[in-house]
């Protein structure tokens, strides 16, 4: 199993929300974790009340990169996965997440135990470290309210492509909304078809990153039975890279 990475281009929001869903909707084996490792700072602490360590801040200290050191360093979320969070100071969370990389990723990546889904934020021109050694990385695409700048969005989308592809074995692009324009226009644009469909869905969204209800009203939102499915064709995609079907 092992890592999957969840981007958005920019202009696009929703990678922590789409990688909390994505865990805690995944099935109970392998372990699902959630980890922080956009280097412009971690949201999960501060939106369900955890203390700031321990986390990677933490983590990075300790002589090995160990699945025991990953369990210690993690936290509970109410009603969901277990995360390792990141400082929500960017000047912090940089380094940690950096080194957490250079240590933890690969060993994450070859335990098949373990579904690490990271969050790694926004994509510019370089690829993050953790997509590096993700089997699969997912690229957020989020219709926006107007068609103008939804063809924006999907512009600045095409171009992360290119950088994700180069980087990780596959990409998959999940589109957030079904406006202002059908999937299958989008995916003519992309030049590719979607990966899966996410649902606009404010009040699942809000469940999942504010009520902490995952499991109980969370479970039953538009949104999180879309992630249900994403999660599996997710975990199947992993699979394939793991099996050799899918090359680099």
């Amino acid at each position: 199993m092992s890592i999957v990475a969840v981007c958005t281009a920019p202009g696009t929001a929703a990678a922590t929300t789409t990688a909390l869903l994505l865990a805690a909707m995944a099935p109970p084996a392998p372990t699902p974790l959630v980890a922080e490792c956009d280097p412009s700072g971690g949201d999960i602490a501060a939106w369900a009340g955890l203390a700031p360590e321990p986390g990677w801040s933490t983590a990075v200290a300790a002589p090995q990169p160990t699945w025991s050191v990953i369990e210690r360093h993690a936290q509970a979320l109410p009603n969901g996965p277990r995360v390792i969070t990141a400082s929500s100071r960017p000047s912090q969370a940089r380094g940690s997440i950096t080194r957490a990389a250079t240590s933890f990723a690969s060993m994450l990546a070859a335990s098949p135990e373990v579904l690490a889904v990271a969050d790694c934020g926004r994509v510019d021109s370089i690829a993050p470290a953790w997509v590096g050694v993700a089997q699969l990385s997912l690229l957020l695409v989020r219709q926006a309210p107007t068609a103008g700048a939804t063809v924006a969005r999907v512009d600045r989308a095409i171009e992360v492509l290119d950088v994700l592809s180069a980087a990780c074995p596959r990409v998959g692009v999940v589109l957030i909304g079904r406006a202002p324009y059908p999937p299958a226009e989008v995916e003519a644009a992309l030049g590719m078809a979607l990966f899966a469909m996410l649902p606009e869905d404010p009040a699942g969204a809000a469940l999942a990153c504010g009520g902490w209800t995952i499991g109980r009203g969370a479970g039953r939102s538009a949104l999180a039975k879309a992630a249900t499915v994403l999660a599996r064709r997710a975990i199947e995609a992993v699979g394939d890279v793991d099996a050799g079907l899918v090359s680099a």
